[in-house]
């Protein structure tokens, strides 16, 4: 199943720039982000901060400036994550709406929005994969090769991976009036192949 990802945004948007900065080294991951995304539990913390490395790199790579975590964004964000989940809805209305809900965070803005996302929890690659033991969920590629489940980390590359690919998504990631951002995720157990992830990140200048 293909990841889906859709986008919401308020505000007067800068003109994107094409010259890239030079030096943008890659997200370098410590031990946690690199454990697997439990189903149970899940760090807010550090996907929120994971979320935030992607996107950084990805707009300093185009010339734009490297994004501060606000923690009312992040609260706000995670909140309308466990909505989609509960409610199977990738949807920008949620429980109060998008205005309601930036205003809800506390974080004074000019420009704001909103990129979200649903991800299965497998690295399912494109196209077919084998489903040896479902129960036990246990995936193969069309090789024989194991599926492995989401880190923090290869969720939240995905994730900006996907929304970089997608023309009213990347204007939001690299809006040059955004300064500070916060993310969210939750988890549907019940959906299809072992799960899957709703994601938020909201942006704010």
């Amino acid at each position: 199943m293909r990841p889906l990802i859709a986008l919401l945004v308020f505000g007067v948007f800068a003109v994107l720039a094409n010259t890239a900065q030079a030096a943008c080294p890659r997200p370098s991951y410590s031990a946690p982000y690199l454990k697997t995304i439990p189903s149970k539990g899940i760090n807010q913390a550090l996907f929120a901060e994971a979320l935030t490395l992607e996107a950084s790199y990805a707009r300093c790579k185009r010339g734009k400036k490297i994004l501060a975590q606000a923690k009312g964004l992040t609260k706000v964000a995670a909140s309308h994550s466990g909505w989609m989940a509960r409610t199977k809805k990738l949807d920008h209305r949620g429980a109060q709406g998008f205005k309601a809900r930036m205003r809800a965070s506390g974080v004074k803005f000019k420009t704001a929005a909103e990129n979200i996302a649903a991800f299965d929890r497998y690295q399912f690659p494109k196209g077919q994969f084998r489903v040896k033991n479902a129960a036990a969920c246990r995936f193969a590629t069309s090789g024989g090769a194991a599926i492995a489940a989401h880190s923090y980390a290869s969720l939240a590359r995905a994730v900006v991976t996907g929304w970089m690919a997608s023309p009213g998504h990347r204007k939001n990631l690299l809006n040059g009036r955004i300064k500070l951002t916060g993310g969210g995720i939750a988890f549907d157990r019940a959906a299809p192949n072992c799960g899957r992830f709703f994601i938020t990140q909201n942006y704010a200048g």
